[in-house]
């Protein structure tokens, strides 16, 4: 008899095709970067701010106007290589005077200041506010509580922590 052979390739096509169908498929995570934000708003003589700065983790943040991405690698030039060949990837240098930060500031409103941070949530933070020729107008050390607003438990995702009040 020769159904035997073919009994048990339909059984193996059969396995194959319902394999992951008990729930133990693995979650795919869509997002692959994303930034968490923080708004701080000052309160008093706001119109001396010329600059918020954020720091933690012993980095502090760069204006919105700078960087927003590491620039450490770049294409070196050339022709596109043969399909066997790979790009050269060499190092370059940051702007200068823009030193790369995962943390950016921009200006909202006169009162109202917002930090982006690239996919990190840190617990504690020094936020300062200069005045035009670099005095320091004020400086808070705060905690941080981060609440997510996208993506999910399993994956993680964009959150959001504040507003923090900053008196000058």
């Amino acid at each position: 008899m020769k159904t035997g052979p073919v009994k048990l390739a339909v059984a193996l096509l059969l396995a194959g095709a319902t394999t992951g169908c008990s729930g133990s498929v693995p979650n795919a995570c869509p997002a692959i970067a994303w930034f968490n934000s923080l708004t701080v708003s000052l309160d008093g003589a706001v119109g001396q701010v010329s600059l918020v700065e954020f720091c933690a983790e012993s980095v502090c943040s760069v204006r919105a106007d700078g960087p927003v991405r590491d620039p450490a690698t770049s294409v070196s030039p050339g022709a596109v290589p043969a399909p066997a060949t790979t790009l050269a990837v060499t190092a370059a240098p940051a702007p200068p005077g823009r030193p790369y930060s995962p943390f950016t500031v921009a200006r909202v409103d006169d009162r109202t200041w917002q930090v982006s941070l690239m996919m990190q949530s840190p617990t504690t933070a020094t936020i300062r506010a200069y005045s035009a020729d670099g005095n320091v107008l004020a400086r808070r050390e705060v905690e941080l509580r981060w609440t997510r607003v996208g993506g999910s438990e399993a994956c993680g995702g964009p959150e959001t922590a504040g507003p923090v009040r900053l008196v000058l």
